[in-house]
């Protein structure tokens, strides 16, 4: 529980969008941090797992430059994955410079795990919504995303097999 229950933000925070969602992303991390701890991950070893899983196999600088995370700090999160099993870590025999990463049996299966878990937990702070007001925020920052960085995020693009989130019809014919 948040120690500033019932003291309210000033109005300039509370009305600012970009604040309001620095608070939301804080609580869904938060959320996140917890269910991944109790199977013994943080939030960038997760993210690793997944991008292996989707993508087979890579350079350990490839990650961690398709996930934003620091050069020098991927290394530790790989560390700590190796040594638990759950991934590969490989000289590439062309460039020995070059460190290949692959998710092992276990590290699939973990993963198969987590992502139950974190599909389980996935309102979190967002449970006051509705699931299509969820839908809809998670297009809209979607769009932006996408808009930021489009070679990272592409609007509107699920997964083969996944359905579009209920509400981005209502998006795109909201936005020009």
């Amino acid at each position: 529980m948040d120690s500033s229950e019932g003291l309210l933000l000033p109005a300039a925070l509370r009305d600012r969008t970009s604040f309001v969602l620095i608070k939301l992303a804080a609580l869904a991390r938060q959320g996140c941090a917890g269910q991944l701890a109790a199977v013994g991950l943080s939030q960038h070893q997760h993210a690793i797992l997944c991008c292996l899983d989707e993508y087979g196999q890579a350079s350990q600088k490839v990650v961690a430059t398709r996930l934003g995370i620091d050069g020098g700090d991927i290394v530790a999160f790989v560390d700590g994955l190796q040594r638990a099993g759950l991934i590969t870590r490989e000289r590439d025999e062309r460039d020995r410079r070059r460190q290949i990463l692959g998710i092992s049996p276990t590290g699939r299966r973990l993963l198969r795990r987590v992502e139950k878990l974190m599909d389980a937990a996935e309102p979190g702070p967002l449970a006051a919504l509705t699931p299509q007001q969820r839908a809809l925020l998670h297009a809209c920052a979607t769009e932006v995303f996408a808009a930021d960085a489009p070679r990272s995020w592409v609007a509107g693009e699920r997964p083969a097999g996944a359905e579009r989130p209920a509400g981005a019809e209502r998006l795109a014919a909201v936005t020009p």
